[in-house]
Protein backbone atom coordinates (compact mmCIF):
# COMPACT_ATOMS: atom_id res chain seq x y z
CA UNK A 1 0.00 0.00 0.00
CA UNK A 2 1.50 3.35 -1.03
CA UNK A 3 1.97 6.27 1.36
CA UNK A 4 -0.95 8.33 0.04
CA UNK A 5 -3.39 5.43 0.16
CA UNK A 6 -2.25 4.54 3.68
CA UNK A 7 -2.70 8.15 4.84
CA UNK A 8 -6.23 8.32 3.41
CA UNK A 9 -7.14 5.01 5.02
CA UNK A 10 -5.79 6.09 8.39
CA UNK A 11 -7.74 9.33 8.18
CA UNK A 12 -10.95 7.44 7.46
CA UNK A 13 -10.17 4.94 10.22
CA UNK A 14 -9.46 7.66 12.79
CA UNK A 15 -12.74 9.42 11.96
CA UNK A 16 -14.75 6.19 12.29
CA UNK A 17 -13.10 5.36 15.62
CA UNK A 18 -13.60 8.88 16.97
CA UNK A 19 -17.35 8.57 16.34
CA UNK A 20 -17.38 5.72 18.88
CA UNK A 21 -14.86 7.41 21.21
CA UNK A 22 -12.37 4.66 20.43
CA UNK A 23 -8.61 4.87 20.01
CA UNK A 24 -6.26 2.72 17.93
CA UNK A 25 -2.77 4.21 17.98
CA UNK A 26 -1.23 1.57 15.71
CA UNK A 27 -3.52 2.66 12.86
CA UNK A 28 -4.11 0.50 9.81
CA UNK A 29 -0.45 -0.55 9.69
CA UNK A 30 -0.82 -2.37 13.00
CA UNK A 31 -3.66 -4.56 11.76
CA UNK A 32 -1.77 -7.50 10.30
CA UNK A 33 -2.35 -11.07 9.14
CA UNK A 34 -5.87 -10.34 7.89
CA UNK A 35 -7.20 -9.70 11.39
CA UNK A 36 -10.88 -8.95 11.97
CA UNK A 37 -11.10 -6.56 14.92
CA UNK A 38 -14.42 -5.67 16.56
CA UNK A 39 -14.52 -2.83 19.08
CA UNK A 40 -17.35 -1.61 21.24
CA UNK A 41 -17.50 2.09 22.04
CA UNK A 42 -14.93 3.64 24.37
CA UNK A 43 -12.15 1.10 23.72
CA UNK A 44 -8.65 2.58 24.01
CA UNK A 45 -5.81 0.70 22.32
CA UNK A 46 -2.57 2.59 22.67
CA UNK A 47 0.49 1.33 20.77
CA UNK A 48 -0.55 -2.33 20.89
CA UNK A 49 0.65 -5.17 18.65
CA UNK A 50 -2.12 -7.39 17.25
CA UNK A 51 -1.24 -10.84 15.87
CA UNK A 52 -4.43 -12.92 15.94
CA UNK A 53 -7.09 -13.59 13.31
CA UNK A 54 -10.30 -12.52 15.05
CA UNK A 55 -10.60 -10.40 18.19
CA UNK A 56 -13.52 -8.72 19.96
CA UNK A 57 -12.97 -6.11 22.69
CA UNK A 58 -15.74 -4.86 24.99
CA UNK A 59 -16.74 -1.31 25.81
CA UNK A 60 -14.40 0.97 27.79
CA UNK A 61 -11.52 -1.48 27.94
CA UNK A 62 -8.07 0.17 27.90
CA UNK A 63 -4.85 -1.52 26.77
CA UNK A 64 -1.59 0.36 27.25
CA UNK A 65 1.40 0.66 24.92
CA UNK A 66 3.76 -2.27 24.53
CA UNK A 67 1.07 -4.91 25.03
CA UNK A 68 0.95 -7.83 22.58
CA UNK A 69 -2.24 -9.72 21.74
CA UNK A 70 -1.44 -13.07 20.12
CA UNK A 71 -3.92 -15.96 20.33
CA UNK A 72 -6.74 -14.12 22.09
CA UNK A 73 -10.30 -14.04 20.80
CA UNK A 74 -12.29 -12.01 23.32
CA UNK A 75 -11.66 -9.32 25.93
CA UNK A 76 -14.64 -8.14 27.96
CA UNK A 77 -15.83 -4.71 29.07
CA UNK A 78 -14.12 -2.41 31.57
CA UNK A 79 -10.80 -4.29 31.44
CA UNK A 80 -7.49 -2.61 32.33
CA UNK A 81 -4.39 -4.08 30.67
CA UNK A 82 -1.01 -2.59 31.57
CA UNK A 83 2.04 -1.90 29.40
CA UNK A 84 4.24 -4.77 28.30
CA UNK A 85 1.57 -7.44 28.77
CA UNK A 86 1.60 -10.46 26.45
CA UNK A 87 -1.74 -12.27 26.08
CA UNK A 88 -2.27 -15.58 24.26
CA UNK A 89 1.39 -16.50 23.86
CA UNK A 90 1.69 -19.88 22.15
CA UNK A 91 3.12 -22.74 24.17
CA UNK A 92 4.47 -24.30 20.97
CA UNK A 93 6.14 -21.34 19.27
CA UNK A 94 9.63 -22.64 20.15
CA UNK A 95 9.58 -26.48 20.01
CA UNK A 96 11.97 -27.86 22.62
CA UNK A 97 12.15 -31.33 21.08
CA UNK A 98 13.25 -30.18 17.63
CA UNK A 99 16.75 -29.60 16.29
CA UNK A 100 16.31 -25.88 16.95
CA UNK A 101 13.84 -23.72 18.87
CA UNK A 102 14.04 -20.96 16.23
CA UNK A 103 10.60 -19.93 14.91
CA UNK A 104 11.93 -19.24 11.38
CA UNK A 105 13.19 -22.81 11.00
CA UNK A 106 9.90 -24.10 12.34
CA UNK A 107 7.82 -22.10 9.84
CA UNK A 108 10.00 -23.19 6.90
CA UNK A 109 9.69 -26.85 7.87
CA UNK A 110 5.95 -26.56 8.47
CA UNK A 111 5.44 -24.99 5.03
CA UNK A 112 7.08 -28.03 3.41
CA UNK A 113 5.46 -30.70 5.58
CA UNK A 114 1.66 -30.40 6.17
CA UNK A 115 1.60 -32.89 9.05
CA UNK A 116 4.19 -30.79 10.88
CA UNK A 117 2.08 -27.64 10.51
CA UNK A 118 -0.50 -29.24 12.80
CA UNK A 119 1.98 -29.04 15.65
CA UNK A 120 1.63 -25.28 15.74
CA UNK A 121 -2.04 -25.06 16.71
CA UNK A 122 -3.06 -22.67 19.46
CA UNK A 123 -6.38 -22.24 21.24
CA UNK A 124 -7.34 -18.60 21.87
CA UNK A 125 -7.32 -17.10 25.34
CA UNK A 126 -10.39 -15.20 26.58
CA UNK A 127 -10.80 -12.49 29.21
CA UNK A 128 -14.03 -11.74 31.03
CA UNK A 129 -15.18 -8.29 32.18
CA UNK A 130 -13.39 -6.00 34.64
CA UNK A 131 -10.11 -7.92 34.35
CA UNK A 132 -6.98 -6.09 35.51
CA UNK A 133 -3.67 -7.34 34.10
CA UNK A 134 -0.50 -5.92 35.71
CA UNK A 135 2.55 -4.67 33.86
CA UNK A 136 4.71 -7.19 31.95
CA UNK A 137 2.47 -10.16 32.76
CA UNK A 138 2.40 -13.07 30.30
CA UNK A 139 -0.77 -15.08 29.71
CA UNK A 140 -0.41 -18.28 27.71
CA UNK A 141 -2.80 -19.44 25.00
CA UNK A 142 -5.86 -21.60 25.67
CA UNK A 143 -6.81 -20.19 29.07
CA UNK A 144 -9.78 -18.25 30.44
CA UNK A 145 -9.46 -15.29 32.79
CA UNK A 146 -12.68 -14.89 34.77
CA UNK A 147 -14.63 -11.68 35.26
CA UNK A 148 -13.22 -9.45 38.00
CA UNK A 149 -9.87 -11.28 38.14
CA UNK A 150 -6.57 -9.50 38.85
CA UNK A 151 -3.19 -10.70 37.50
CA UNK A 152 -0.13 -9.35 39.29
CA UNK A 153 2.70 -7.62 37.45
CA UNK A 154 5.32 -9.88 35.82
CA UNK A 155 3.23 -13.00 36.46
CA UNK A 156 3.17 -16.02 34.16
CA UNK A 157 -0.38 -17.39 33.84
CA UNK A 158 -0.61 -20.87 32.31
CA UNK A 159 -4.03 -22.03 33.54
CA UNK A 160 -7.56 -20.68 34.00
CA UNK A 161 -8.15 -17.95 36.58
CA UNK A 162 -11.50 -18.02 38.46
CA UNK A 163 -13.74 -14.94 38.63
CA UNK A 164 -12.61 -12.30 41.12
CA UNK A 165 -9.41 -14.18 41.97
CA UNK A 166 -6.14 -12.30 42.51
CA UNK A 167 -3.22 -14.29 41.10
CA UNK A 168 0.51 -13.62 41.00
CA UNK A 169 3.82 -15.39 40.54
CA UNK A 170 5.61 -17.64 38.05
CA UNK A 171 3.60 -19.70 37.51
CA UNK A 172 0.73 -17.65 38.86
CA UNK A 173 -1.28 -18.97 41.79
CA UNK A 174 -4.34 -17.66 43.61
CA UNK A 175 -3.32 -15.29 46.41
CA UNK A 176 -6.85 -14.49 47.51
CA UNK A 177 -10.28 -13.49 46.20
CA UNK A 178 -11.55 -9.93 46.03
CA UNK A 179 -14.82 -10.83 47.75
CA UNK A 180 -16.46 -13.66 49.64
CA UNK A 181 -18.14 -16.45 47.58
CA UNK A 182 -21.67 -15.13 48.12
CA UNK A 183 -20.76 -11.63 46.96
CA UNK A 184 -18.93 -13.00 43.92
CA UNK A 185 -22.00 -15.02 42.96
CA UNK A 186 -24.24 -11.96 43.31
CA UNK A 187 -21.86 -9.75 41.32
CA UNK A 188 -21.73 -12.24 38.47
CA UNK A 189 -25.51 -12.64 38.51
CA UNK A 190 -26.02 -8.86 38.45
CA UNK A 191 -24.12 -8.50 35.15
CA UNK A 192 -23.25 -4.96 36.20
CA UNK A 193 -20.94 -4.59 33.17
CA UNK A 194 -24.07 -4.28 31.06
CA UNK A 195 -24.52 -0.76 32.51
CA UNK A 196 -23.03 2.42 31.03
CA UNK A 197 -20.26 4.15 33.03
CA UNK A 198 -22.47 7.16 33.74
CA UNK A 199 -25.07 4.95 35.42
CA UNK A 200 -22.41 3.08 37.41
CA UNK A 201 -20.96 6.39 38.61
CA UNK A 202 -24.30 7.19 40.25
CA UNK A 203 -24.15 3.97 42.29
CA UNK A 204 -22.11 3.30 45.46
CA UNK A 205 -19.31 1.43 43.70
CA UNK A 206 -17.14 1.75 46.81
CA UNK A 207 -19.72 -0.40 48.65
CA UNK A 208 -20.45 -3.47 46.48
CA UNK A 209 -23.09 -4.81 48.85
CA UNK A 210 -25.04 -1.55 48.78
CA UNK A 211 -24.62 -1.38 45.02
CA UNK A 212 -26.09 -4.85 44.62
CA UNK A 213 -29.06 -3.89 46.75
CA UNK A 214 -29.64 -0.78 44.65
CA UNK A 215 -29.46 -2.77 41.43
CA UNK A 216 -31.97 -5.28 42.80
CA UNK A 217 -34.45 -2.49 43.61
CA UNK A 218 -34.14 -0.20 40.58
CA UNK A 219 -31.79 -1.48 37.86
CA UNK A 220 -30.65 1.28 35.43
CA UNK A 221 -31.05 1.01 31.69
CA UNK A 222 -28.58 -1.37 30.07
CA UNK A 223 -25.62 -0.27 28.02
CA UNK A 224 -26.28 -0.60 24.29
CA UNK A 225 -22.85 0.09 22.86
CA UNK A 226 -22.22 0.86 19.25
CA UNK A 227 -19.58 -1.29 17.59
CA UNK A 228 -17.12 -1.04 14.77
CA UNK A 229 -15.59 -3.97 12.87
CA UNK A 230 -12.31 -3.57 11.02
CA UNK A 231 -11.49 -6.05 8.27
CA UNK A 232 -7.85 -5.94 7.21
CA UNK A 233 -7.67 -8.86 4.76
CA UNK A 234 -9.66 -6.81 2.25
CA UNK A 235 -9.75 -3.42 3.91
CA UNK A 236 -13.15 -2.19 4.98
CA UNK A 237 -14.71 -0.50 8.00
CA UNK A 238 -18.10 -1.70 9.15
CA UNK A 239 -20.21 0.15 11.73
CA UNK A 240 -22.58 -2.16 13.60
Amino acid sequence: MNVLKRALLDRKLKKALAALKCRLDCGSRGLRNGIELTLEEGVKLHDVKLFGQRLSIGAHTAIMSGAELHEVSEIGRYCSIAAGTVIGHSRQSHPLGWLSTHSKLFSLRAARTPEVAGYYVSTPTTLGHDVWIGRDAMLMDGISIGTGAVVGAQSLVNKDVPPYAIVAGTPARVIRYRFDPETIERLLASQWWELPPEALAELPMEQPQALLETLADTPPASLKPRRIKLHSATWRIETL
